[in-house]
């Protein structure tokens, strides 16, 4: 079976596109656009990863402790799926406005199973600004990254089995451009 590109790509007419090039560290902010993982801390020691997948529905609100407890996630991608990204499009104020974070002691559970990856269809796991970073900078001291951005559908995200992860490390921005990849169940 033929992989599934899960990564957004922005073309340069795109307002997030225009947005990160009139930004002061135009570097920067160009890693922190489309799917990237932010790298505060650390970053994966590899560039490539092929990793299994459990996935969230997360359509209905965000999951519980009680929605970890019952997962095995170790050395996996927690894939959230908001519809986020599927249902308002990227990078517009309905797409920012939408709340798809997690509780401070979801992560704590989250964490506490290991995965390797937590990957979203929205602009991270944490609010907006500070707690936006402390969250990744939490999954970072954990050795667990998280990539943002991913577009996915409900078919998809219903078949979706493993995912081939390549992470451009040469950006020396703390946001580092990713290409996903879903392999598909049979």
């Amino acid at each position: 079976m033929q992989p599934v590109t899960l990564s957004l790509e922005l073309t340069e007419d795109h307002p997030a596109y225009q947005w990160a090039k009139r930004q002061s560290d135009a570097v920067s902010a160009m890693g922190h656009i489309g799917t990237h993982i932010d790298c505060y801390t650390r970053e994966p020691e590899e560039a490539f990863y092929r990793v299994e997948t459990v996935v969230l529905d997360c359509r209905s609100g965000m999951p519980t402790a009680d929605n970890i407890t019952q997962l095995s996630l170790s050395g996996k991608a927690l894939v959230l799926y908001t519809g986020n990204l599927e249902r308002n499009g990227y990078g517009n104020d309905i797409y920012a406005k939408t709340r798809t974070v997690l509780d401070s002691l979801v992560l704590d559970q989250i964490l506490t199973e290991s995965p390797a990856f937590i990957v979203i269809d929205s602009y991270g796991i944490g609010g907006h600004g500070g707690e936006h970073q402390m969250f990744d900078k939490r999954c970072e001291q954990h050795g667990c990254f998280v990539i943002e951005n991913i577009t996915l559908t409900e078919p998809v995200a219903e078949q979706l089995a493993q995912l081939e992860i390549t992470i451009d490390k040469t950006i020396q921005s703390s946001g580092k451009r990713v290409d996903v990849k879903g392999i598909l169940k049979h």
